[in-house]
C-alpha cells in the first residue's frame, strides 16, 4: 500500500502465514521509481532489493560538498578575475553533474530479484546478471577488485567464479531476500 499522504511505498512487509510457519517476505515494487518497461518488470513471486538510499546518498553528499569547499577554496585564492571564472565554471559544472547523477540514482535504482529459481541482477540501463540455482544454492559475500586500490562487494553462489558486484546494494537486505526465498550462506 502506498501512504497517500508521503507517497511511500514500504519496503518489505510480512505476508501472514499459517501457524508454524516462518513470513515471507515480498517487497512491492513502485513503478514510478524503476524505468519498468515491457520484458523487463521483476519476475513473478520475487523479492526485489534495491539499491540503499542512505549508501546512495552519502556517497553523492560526500562528492557534492567536497566540490562546493572546492569551488569556495579556489574563488578565494584565484589571483585574477578569469582564475576565478574558471573555478567557477569547473565547479558548478561538476555539482550540476553530481546532483543529476544523485537524481538519476534515486528515481531509477538498480535492483536484485531473488527468486527460488534464481537470482538476477538488473542494472540502471536495464542490463543484467544472472545467478542460477542450477549452479548451487550456498551464497557467499565475495570482495572484488574493480581497480588497483578499489575493492567492491559481490555476491556469488560457492565454487563458482561468477560475481554480481553489489556497489551499494545493504548486504543485510540481500541476506534476507535471498533466505527468504531458500538461499543458503556459508
Amino acid at each position: 500500500m502506498i501512504n497517500q499522504r508521503t507517497m511511500a511505498v514500504p519496503r518489505c512487509s510480512p505476508i501472514p502465514e499459517p501457524r508454524g510457519q516462518p513470513a515471507v517476505l515480498t517487497q512491492q515494487y513502485d513503478s514510478r521509481m524503476g524505468g519498468i518497461g515491457p520484458g523487463n518488470g521483476p519476475e513473478s513471486g520475487a523479492i526485489v532489493v534495491t539499491e540503499s538510499r542512505p549508501q546512495v546518498g552519502i556517497l553523492f553528499g560526500f562528492l557534492i560538498l567536497a566540490f562546493a569547499v572546492a569551488l569556495a577554496r579556489g574563488v578565494a585564492a584565484a589571483q585574477s578575475a578569469a582564475g576565478r571564472v574558471a573555478v567557477v565554471v569547473f565547479c558548478c559544472s561538476l555539482e550540476v553533474a553530481f546532483i543529476a547523477a544523485w537524481i538519476a540514482a534515486i528515481r531509477h535504482p538498480a535492483r536484485l530479484e531473488v527468486t527460488e529459481d534464481g537470482i538476477r541482477y538488473v542494472r540502471r540501463n536495464g542490463q543484467e546478471s544472472r545467478l542460477p540455482r542450477q549452479w548451487g544454492d550456498e551464497l557467499r559475500f565475495v570482495r572484488r577488485r574493480r581497480a588497483p586500490r578499489i575493492w567492491t562487494l559481490g555476491l556469488t553462489i560457492a565454487g563458482t567464479d561468477t560475481a554480481i558486484i553489489l556497489g551499494v546494494f545493504s548486504r543485510n537486505a540481500v541476506r534476507q531476500a535471498c533466505r527468504a526465498r531458500g538461499w543458503r550462506f556459508d
